[in-house]
């Protein structure tokens, strides 16, 4: 909210933010959200993180998933079996009956995604 708002601080006219800057603020913090839940997501089975990582980072490149798996820390020898595996999988996201039954392994239980969002928030508060 505070980058939407961010073009009428300081301003003594309150209006609101042009919808060409509400569009960009948008799309960026929901790439940032999906960068996110990507990151937090556990790396194995390595098939569903893979699978994870081309259903919601849309514009999904190598050097992308590269620096994705950077932030998860992950040595470089665990690094190159999931490069190999994203690129045979690049051409053709899952789709269909096969693609369906990984794809439900994908969502975690609220139980794991409160836990995850609790170990974020820790990790934040710590560096602040």
């Amino acid at each position: 909210m505070v980058l939407l708002d961010l073009p009428s601080i300081g301003s003594q006219v309150v209006r609101k933010a042009p919808a060409s800057y509400t569009k960009i603020v948008v799309k960026g913090m929901t790439r940032a959200e999906m960068i996110l839940k990507v990151v937090m997501a556990p790396h194995e089975p390595l098939v569903v993180f893979v699978d994870n990582y081309i259903k919601l980072l849309t514009d999904c490149n190598t050097e992308t998933f590269q620096k994705i798996l950077d932030m998860k820390g992950l040595k470089r020898s665990e690094q190159s079996n999931m490069l190999e595996l994203f690129r045979q999988r690049l051409p053709t996201p899952p789709s269909g009956p096969e693609g369906s039954s990984s794809l439900s392994l994908l969502a975690p239980t609220p139980e794991q995604e409160s836990s995850r969002i609790r170990k974020l928030e820790k990790l934040i508060k710590k560096r602040l």
